[in-house]
């Protein structure tokens, strides 16, 4: 059975647990890694971008938006939770 976390029960001190499917425990693993890209980009020697302009970091990053937003969107969200 795949188990993911729903909440932290303060009473019991324990996780609570619903079942899940391996295509969502795949969509939630995948949106939490494309959550944390801004945390990674914030070292200016991670993919080159101490190489680049202001202008074309600026660039890059509103590209990552995008194809972050339209990932999010296939699994059925809004947008992913950075914009």
């Amino acid at each position: 059975m795949i188990r993911k976390v729903k909440q932290f029960n303060e009473e019991t001190k324990q996780l609570e647990y619903e079942k899940s499917t391996p295509k969502v425990w795949a969509q939630d693993l995948l949106m939490d890694i494309i959550s944390q890209y801004n945390y990674r980009l914030e070292d200016d020697m991670a993919y080159d971008q101490h190489k680049m302009t202001t202008k074309e970091k600026e660039l890059c990053m509103e590209q990552v938006k995008k194809q972050a937003d339209r990932i999010a969107k296939l699994f059925g969200f809004d947008k992913h939770w950075i914009t």
